[in-house]
């Protein structure tokens, strides 16, 4: 082989490796010990050999070690975790839809992943694999294996912070015949630098992705992700058993400390739908390190690490927890789980508004639970606090204000909203509205105003926030289901997006300016004057609706939540003015179909791709797609149903989206349910 590329691409695999190195020990000696080994492989010249005709097949995933050279990552606990290899090498992998190779064919210019490799970083939970490795060992010439040990010790511990925790877990879960772990990057001929994964603890259980920089930003692109064959067919029959805990029945107790600092202590129901696992993996926000874990009431081991790069950690902004159980649990036996947590999740954007961690998690969580949530919070006095769930006291101590809140149904997740508010109420239907503005915008609006001649005060809009908010629930009632809950607050966010959580809005500060002082700042075009005068505040209501009541089942279903949500709000429109109705709609198709240097925006991939519609080539193709393409297929579908319809109106439609509203399992939607409630209602013709 060619030495001198092999070193090369050995130096690209350090490169490659952005990651932030873990910090938090966890309690437990064990666990500490086992994860801190991890971290520093080890690689000695007694474990270096040569190798020869190996064949890697783990169900898709196939690799090939022709001839080489391979060092053994000195074991942990027992087991080798890991190999680094330098040689003749290829990989087959072919994705069983479309969909997916589709995607795959977008960035590497074919539908199959067939390429050589010559150099290759291995980590794994997996004995057998380990076996099979070794079977094609040979002995080697000692003078090559010193310059080998230097090329690869550094890279090694380097690409070692990538795979510490899932390693880990699998490594804890091992009870479970199941858990398998691994993870190639590879020095490809052709495609440079990428990885492959094949993790039996994750929902999608075959990923293959590659590191990119574009411009100053760093990306994740996932080329192709999928169930593993045997996983695929279990799903068709069982899909709900994929997840191994089920979280819930939240307790909280948080005391925030304008402007940043929030301490917080976090109760919750762990129930694992497995026997035998011994480990689980958490998110929370990246700004909070915690000190102190409990399982039923005894002190337990955790591990705090930070493992999301790229795009990824751009739109979730998580850290993830690896909590270790004292024993393996057993499937349906709840667990009490309690944190203890600090750090400054908020952020001053000035002019007394704060900024609640984008999208950061604020408690820790495995994704989105529908769950009661108990809230209690201290705070003080000079400040207002609005949270999700319905206010059940407020009491005032030295100073000090503490409000309760509990949600009134199972909810998929909370939140809250700090400020220096001035209120305004409405009410339709037995549903109280209450909006939240500040006296003043976030700096950069400010200054910009400033600069324009105009003092903008958010607080003069305030009333009618809370009335077009009445109006916005009104409209949707009528349309679909009653208002989930008995109240709605709607809070002013110092950002240009807008959020929606159960019962809770965080509306940007845009939307609480006029026309002309948003014009003063910058707004000019008629689409965003549209988005923010009318279709923003409509389209976090709708969401009430669409990803509060009812989420997505996963992230291939996230584009009917915003989609539906954007599209009834365009029902709103459409009563008021129908023209602009059509602008919009224009607007939408105008952006999918704009050239970028990789294409048109419509190429980018399907709605289904969710998060990974993001990536180094179409960098904003997440909105456009998600959101425009989405809301032109809900308007085919609704003009489909019109023509159908005997009257030629749209009740079909609206039948359509009660029935996927009430077919919900557990809350969660997917493309296939709404599938079916669209079918469900079309004529026999």
């Amino acid at each position: 082989m060619n030495r001198l590329f092999s070193l090369l691409i050995t130096k690209v695999l350090v490169l490659a490796c952005a990651l932030s190195l873990p910090a938090q020990e966890a309690a437990q000696p064990t666990a500490a010990a086992i994860y801190r080994d991890l971290l520093n492989p080890a690689l000695l010249p007694a474990d270096v050999h040569q190798v020869r005709g190996v064949n890697l097949d783990r169900e898709d995933l196939h690799i090939a070690l022709s001839d080489g050279t391979i060092g053994f990552i000195q074991a942990v606990d027992g087991h080798v975790t890991g190999a680094v290899f330098e040689g003749t090498g290829e990989i087959l992998v072919v994705p069983p839809n479309r969909a997916e190779r589709t995607s795959l064919a977008l960035f590497t210019g074919s539908a199959v992943l067939e390429q050589q490799f010559v150099s290759a970083y291995f980590r794994f939970f997996d004995d057998r694999l380990l076996k099979e490795l070794q079977a094609g060992v040979r002995p080697i010439d000692p003078e090559e294996i010193k310059d080998f040990l230097e090329r690869w010790q550094q890279p090694a511990k380097l690409l070692a912070r990538i795979d510490g925790l899932p390693v880990l877990q699998a490594m804890e879960n091992a009870p479970d015949p199941a858990a398998s772990y691994f993870h190639a990057r590879l020095g490809g001929t052709k495609l440079g630098i990428f990885d492959v994964f094949f993790n039996t603890s994750a929902l999608e259980q075959i990923t293959l992705a590659q590191d990119k920089v574009n411009g100053n930003a760093a990306y994740f692109d996932t080329w192709a992700s999928f169930p593993m064959r045997s996983v695929r067919k279990k799903a068709e029959q069982d899909p709900g058993a994929l997840a191994p805990f089920e979280v819930g029945d939240y307790r909280m107790h948080v005391k925030v400390q304008p402007p940043t600092d929030l301490t917080a202590e976090t109760e919750f129901t762990l129930t694992p739908r497995r026997s035998g696992l011994r480990m689980a993996i958490l998110e929370l926000s990246r700004y909070l390190r915690v000190s102190e874990v409990r399982i039923d009431g005894q002190p337990a081991s955790f591990i705090q690490n930070e493992a999301l790069t790229g795009s990824e950690l751009a739109r979730r902004g998580d850290d993830l927890i690896g909590l270790v159980f004292p024993h393996a649990v057993e499937k349906g036996r709840s667990l009490r789980v309690q944190f203890k947590y600090s750090g400054p999740v908020m952020f001053s954007a000035g002019g007394e508004l704060l900024y609640v961690g984008e999208r950061g998690t604020w408690y820790p969580n495995a994704g989105p639970a529908y769950s009661i949530y108990d809230l209690t919070f201290e705070y003080p006095d000079e400040w207002l606090l609005v949270a999700t769930g319905k206010p059940l006291s407020e009491s005032q101590n030295n100073g000090w204000k503490i409000s309760h809140f509990v949600s009134e149904k199972p909810i998929a997740r909370a939140g809250f909203n700090l400020g220096k508010f001035e209120t305004a109420s409405a009410s339709t239907g037995g549903v109280t509205i209450r909006a939240y503005a500040g006296k003043n915008v976030e700096k950069p609006i400010a200054d910009a105003a400033a600069r324009s001649g105009k003092r903008i005060q958010p607080t003069r809009e305030v009333h009618d926030i809370a009335d077009r908010t009445a109006d916005a629930v009104r409209f949707f009632s009528a349309q679909l289901d009653p208002f989930p809950y008995s109240n709605l607050e709607v809070t002013q966010l110092p950002a240009f997006l807008s959020q929606s959580w159960p019962g809770l809005i965080y509306l940007s500060s845009m939307a609480f300016l006029s026309s002309d002082e948003r014009k003063a700042v910058g707004i000019h075009d008629a689409y965003n004057e549209v988005l923010l005068s009318r279709l923003m505040l409509a389209h976090e209501t709708a969401h009430q609706w669409w990803g509060d009541a009812v989420d997505w089942a996963s992230y291939r279903d996230e584009w009917i939540i915003e989609a539906v949500a954007n599209y009834t709000a365009l029902l709103m429109l459409e009563r008021d003015d129908p023209k602009m109705m059509r602008t919009v709609l224009d607007y939408y198709k105008e952006e999918l179909l704009k050239e970028t240097s990789n294409g048109t925006v419509s190429e980018a991939g399907p709605v289904t791709l969710g998060s990974r519609l993001t990536s180094s080539r179409f960098p904003h193709a997440y909105e456009r797609v998600l959101y425009g393409r989405g809301t032109w297929l809900v308007h085919m579908l609704r003009t489909m149903l019109r023509q159908a319809s005997p009257e030629h109106n749209d009740a079909l439609f609206f039948a359509a989206l009660k029935s996927l509203l009430a077919m919900s399992p557990g809350h969660k939607i997917s493309t296939r349910d709404l599938q079916r409630a669209f079918e469900d209602v079309l004529p026999a013709k």
